[in-house]
């Protein structure tokens, strides 16, 4: 990899760190509106088609996951891992439970006899998608499905890819029914999303989609915003990391490998104040890639989306931050905290040298499904809110009614919506 100087980077490789694989989905989009018109048209038969395409299986089972191969799979999963995910569980939870102390509000009296004031709801029917191809993800199992059931959403479908013997791999269904989602269907990519968009026989159309996923999926899921609503465009992964000279390059390399091991399109950055560095971290990602099986990858999405820049100042990697907008933002400096105070645009912040990127995908209990190429700036990470809504309520008294009247009545006039002011007028008529 090469360094540059953040302030003398050449407009291309500017722009392609930024853009990172967030281009136009011009070229994928026709693919994913014919998926969408084949399940809408074929319902289950276009997801067992796929099925035969992809697998060469005809399929003669239910695409929902049976109790049966629930319960076998766990003979079919290490005790240890069985450990890990409870542990798991145990810190999720904590943090989204604690989440749902915020959801009250109190009623703001406006005029004497009017209230108003906004109670949390639960969405009632949310569909999980968990991603799978090059990788087994039973953390985004929990992740998005411990917030959903804390936040009491009546119904919870999960869909996930089979792998390449046609079936959903036993740790997905381990952990989803370790958190008590039995609702499980055998279906991924872009056709799991259109199937949870329109519903089929055998699929139930939701009300929102939670999920990470390739491109394709990405697309289907903002295909979707038209009748269904979505967590957020996540696609795939990427960290940026500010550090100082007390970094140490080691854990630097690291985490960008970990980053850079979900695929070849992830993207992974490192901006210092220190060229020293900069240089042992490029030595440290060499001496490290050797021991890793997923170099292949790694080294690919470095090739494409990665970066190692000098800065002159943490001021200039903080507004650099701020633009870029990561999903992961790693501050190793002597004083992170000062530093993450000045950040407004990350998906999840990770303060010191022993806050691993593995530590926030796994075992903190902060959720790992963030928001990616630069929606950051926008969206927050996932959360209970994500699994309910505001409705918004008001009262009035006839005195308080009497009382905002007149302003109604004005209002109503300039709009000219007399019916609007009769629903007034009316209730202060004599009979």
């Amino acid at each position: 990899m090469n360094i540059y100087s953040l302030s003398a980077i050449p407009n291309t490789v500017y722009d392609r760190v930024m853009k990172r694989s967030y281009g136009s989905r011009a070229d994928i989009l026709p693919r994913v509106q014919q998926i969408f018109e084949d399940v809408r048209k074929y319902k289950d038969r276009a997801l067992f088609q796929e099925y035969e395409k992809r697998f060469g299986l005809t399929p003669s089972f239910s695409l929902k996951i049976s109790r049966k191969e629930i319960k076998s799979a766990y003979k079919r999963v290490d005790s240890s891992l069985v450990q890990a995910l409870q542990q798991m569980i145990k810190n999720i939870t904590k943090v989204t439970t604690a989440q749902m102390k915020s959801k009250t509000e109190t009623a703001v009296s406006t005029e004497k006899g009017v209230r108003a004031w906004r109670e949390w709801r639960a969405i009632e029917k949310v569909g999980l998608y968990i991603p799978g191809g090059k990788a087994v993800y039973p953390s985004s199992v929990l992740m998005s499905g411990i917030p959903a059931m804390v936040a009491g959403c009546k119904e919870v479908i999960l869909c996930s890819p089979p792998s390449d013997k046609g079936k959903i791999p036993a740790i997905i269904l381990v952990a989803a029914d370790m958190i008590g989602i039995s609702n499980i269907y055998s279906v991924g990519g872009a056709y799991a999303i259109a199937a949870l968009t329109i519903g089929t026989e055998s699929i139930p159309k939701v009300d929102k989609i939670i999920g990470a996923g390739n491109a394709l999926v990405t697309t289907a899921k903002i295909l979707a915003l038209e009748t269904t609503s979505i967590d957020m465009p996540a696609g795939p992964s990427e960290v940026f990391i500010i550090a100082d000279e007390s970094a140490n390059p080691s854990y630097i390399a690291s985490d960008l490998l970990a980053d850079g091991e979900h695929g070849d399109d992830s993207a992974c950055v490192l901006v210092t104040t220190s060229s020293d560095v900069a240089k042992s971290t490029i030595l440290e990602i060499e001496k490290q890639l050797i021991h890793l099986p997923t170099a292949s990858r790694v080294r690919e999405s470095l090739r494409k989306y990665g970066l190692v820049a000098v800065v002159n100042s943490l001021e200039q990697a903080i507004i650099f931050a701020n633009d870029y907008a990561p999903e992961h933002l790693e501050i190793m400096t002597k004083n992170p905290v000062a530093v993450s105070k000045k950040i407004n645009n990350a998906g999840s912040v990770f303060i010191g040298n022993y806050t691993s990127k593995s530590a926030g995908d796994y075992a903190t209990g902060a959720n790992h499904i963030l928001p990616t190429g630069g929606m950051a700036k926008s969206y927050p990470p996932l959360g209970v809110d994500a699994f309910g809504k505001w409705m918004q309520i008001q009262e009035c008294t006839k005195q308080g009614l009497k009382n905002i009247q007149k302003t109604i009545e004005a209002i109503a006039t300039v709009e000219q919506l007399p019916a609007h002011k009769n629903s007034t007028s009316i209730r202060f008529q004599s009979i």
